[in-house]
């Protein structure tokens, strides 16, 4: 992998350079022979980014995602892209700040490379991303298209642990920064890519294609260019015309005067606002809605029909800010609604924001005299204004630290189930490896196609078990009431909960085991549509299913008997035993992210679980009355061949009325099953060598 770094000399002539990764990662650890990033830092420690002094256009820029090519006539074409995305996290004040980002982007096993921004104040993250299907875009119309939609699925993940938010950016495949400095960057020379579905990517493509871009963007360039230029003129105008004001003032009474002048020229409020952040004009003398703040008040002044506008603006201003300083809000993307706790502390769980939470919020922001209704309290806790979070991602990354290499708590905990199994520790770490690789997946290929069935009287425990499974973080996500009848529900549990108990497995009938049930536990991803919905969506999966009985003869369907390990328990579960929950998921993030441990079932080991589930089938009557008449013969002269229907009238004679008429179908199922019963192919179907008794 090489990347592109292109350098504009002061005649404004392009100079292109291709350098690996690594060359890049070793030349960042210095400056460069002029030192000019150590100067533009320390302009801006002095000064803030509102100025560089034009020292930053003399910094490398630095595309990370293609290996450009430059044509006779100096263009810059791309040649490879690297699928390779970049996320931006700005604001860093300390070094402490930093290094925070840098630690938990190190986390990921899809991080190719972090190191610390140009400006000294940022951090810059590469993703290692790849399609779904393998399949790479060729034109860069489809590279843009699959950067954006690799940059969302990214922003998504990596929001979630870092310490700050991640700038929101218009990312291309030509997205590019500043040379950066660090003495100490991160460098995975072996990331896992995130993968990426090619489907959105494909529509957005075709809807951004090359022909179609001059017609829907060419009109908004335009204007935005005709809005700099006025932009500039007003600048140097304010820039004179303050020349003269007190320091204390100075920078108040610029935004001001330059703020006149654009609405004067016909320059609306936002695009004025814009033009000011974009230019980085206040950063170091005020915050963002102070600016906004004085913008207004220009433009209301000139057009008194705005005041009411604004008026409306700040008190909602007023609304947010209060609710942000009694409360923090997440919404919880694992279950679909947002949560809050107090601000003043960090130990009080999370807890959903209902209509309850809603109401009381309201009265306390009326008695804190702020005109507000419970509308505006729910529209805001609502919105996507609320940062997104995954508690699953959360718990699993803080733990990702806190194994110590040695201790197998996964066996610790599978050896709490005392049973006559030698497989139970070997299959139980596959299962449990299994459901946190699923947690951790965004667009998984398979779904947790196994559950662990424990068979035993009552009172020995098993429930305990299932529940002591998940830590008490995410206790939340436990679920053993499920109807398993209501499919739209079960799907629905499938993306809201991590592990479901299939309680009392018994009295799931054979048809839902047969049908619904064998379908859903191997489900990569679940599609329903929301309540009040248009059109059916495709969600995570996160949840596992294990279950519990109380009767030995539970698995109905022979051919779905490799979607369970049938544990026959041999004393009570050893409920007092508390997992180190810390190190038992440490261990299982550490085996899944970093060690790539295979968490699925080989088709040996898939033989030896069906072969062990024999026992605890539930042998219909049909071949129960096989069994008492018939037996599988050897060979020819050892038996005949008869088909399915022939074996089943004459044992309908036997059994009169115990046996349905119309069972044939089913019993031809069992047959296929029963060990040692040969079969083959004749023109009315299928025959079985098979001697009477």
């Amino acid at each position: 992998m090489r990347f592109s770094i292109v350098n504009t000399d002061k005649r404004q002539k392009v100079h292109l350079s291709v350098k690996p990764v690594e060359w890049f990662v070793e030349r960042i650890k210095s400056d460069t022979k002029t030192g000019n990033i150590g100067r533009l830092r320390q302009h801006i420690a002095l000064f803030g980014e509102k100025d560089d002094g034009g020292l930053s256009l003399s910094v490398a820029m630095v595309h990370p995602a293609v290996e450009l090519t430059k044509t006779g006539n100096g263009r810059l074409e791309i040649a490879v892209f690297n699928s390779l995305v970049t996320l931006h996290v700005g604001g860093l004040l300390r070094h402490a700040d930093i290094v925070a980002v840098k630690e938990s982007a190190k986390l990921l096993p899809m991080t190719l490379a972090v190191f610390e921004g140009a400006n000294g104040r940022s951090v810059e993250i590469l993703v290692a991303v790849a399609g779904k299907d393998g399949i790479r875009p060729v034109t860069e119309s489809e590279m843009d298209a699959f950067c954006k939609a690799a940059y969302k699925a990214a922003s998504s993940i990596y929001g979630a642990i870092l310490p700050y938010p991640i700038e929101q950016q218009s990312v291309t495949a030509r997205h590019g920064f500043r040379l950066p400095l660090d003495t100490q960057p991160y460098y995975n020379p072996n990331p896992t890519p995130l993968k990426i579905s090619t489907e959105a990517v494909s529509s957005s493509a075709d809807k951004s294609s090359v022909e179609n871009r001059p017609a829907v963007n060419a009109p908004d360039l335009s204007l935005y260019a005709v809005y700099e230029q006025m932009y500039q003129r007003a600048v140097e105008e304010a820039l004179g015309a303050t020349e003269g004001v007190g320091e204390d003032q100075q920078w108040e009474a610029y935004l001001t005067d330059l703020s006149r002048r654009l609405c004067e020229m016909g320059v609306p409020e936002e695009e004025t606002f814009l033009h000011l952040r974009n230019h980085n004009v206040y950063l170091a003398h005020y915050d963002e809605d102070t600016v906004r703040a004085i913008v207004s008040a220009v433009y209301a002044e000139h057009k008194p029909k705005r005041i009411e506008v604004e008026t409306v603006s700040r008190e909602a201003r007023r609304i947010i800010n209060f609710l942000n300083t009694r409360y923090v809000f997440r919404y919880n993307t694992v279950m679909g609604y947002t949560e809050y706790r107090p601000n003043n502390t960090w130990v009080q769980d999370w807890q959903p924001c209902d209509e309850n939470a809603v109401n009381g919020m309201t009265i306390e922001a009326r008695l804190a005299n702020i005109d507000v209704r419970d509308n505006d309290v729910r529209r805001y806790v609502r919105s996507n204004m609320i940062r997104p979070c995954n508690p699953i991602g959360e718990y699993l990354v803080n733990c990702s630290d806190k194994w110590d290499g040695k201790t197998d708590h996964i066996a610790l905990l599978a050896q709490t189930v005392p049973c006559d199994l030698p497989q139970w520790q070997q299959w139980f770490r596959k299962w449990f490896l299994s459901m946190v690789a699923q947690w951790l997946s965004p667009n998984p290929e398979y779904g947790n196609s196994v559950v662990p069935l424990l068979i035993s009287s009552q009172g020995d425990g098993k429930t305990t078990f299932c529940r002591n499974i998940l830590p008490k973080e995410l206790r939340w996500g436990f679920l053993e009431n499920l109807d398993v009848g209501g499919k739209r529900q079960t799907l629905q549990a499938m993306h809201n909960f991590l592990l479901i108990n299939l309680d009392e497995f018994n009295q799931i009938s054979p048809r839902l085991q047969e049908g619904f049930l064998k379908n859903v536990i191997s489900l990569p991803s679940v599609k329903i549509k929301r309540p009040y919905g248009k059109h059916v969506e495709e969600f995570q999966r996160y949840a596992s299913f294990i279950a519990t009985t109380n009767e030995a003869s539970v698995l109905s369907d022979p051919t779905g008997s490799r979607r369970f390990i049938c544990v026959q328990l041999t004393a009570p579960i050893n409920t007092a035993y508390k997992p180190n929950y810390e190190g038992l998921y440490g261990q299982a993030y550490t085996l899944v992210m970093r060690h790539q441990e295979q968490s699925w079932f080989t088709a040996d080991e898939v033989a030896a679980i069906m072969e062990h589930n024999r026992r605890f089938q539930l042998v219909p009557p049909a071949v129960q009355y096989f069994n008492e008449y018939y037996e599988p013969a050897a060979d020819e002269s050892d038996g005949k061949w008869q088909t399915a229907t022939a074996i089943y009238d004459r044992l309908r004679r036997y059994a009169g009325s115990g046996l349905k008429a119309n069972g044939v179908a089913a019993f031809g199922r069992h047959l296929n099953n029963i060990p040692g019963l040969q079969q083959k192919r004749i023109t009315a179907g299928k025959a079985y060598l098979v001697k009477e008794k």
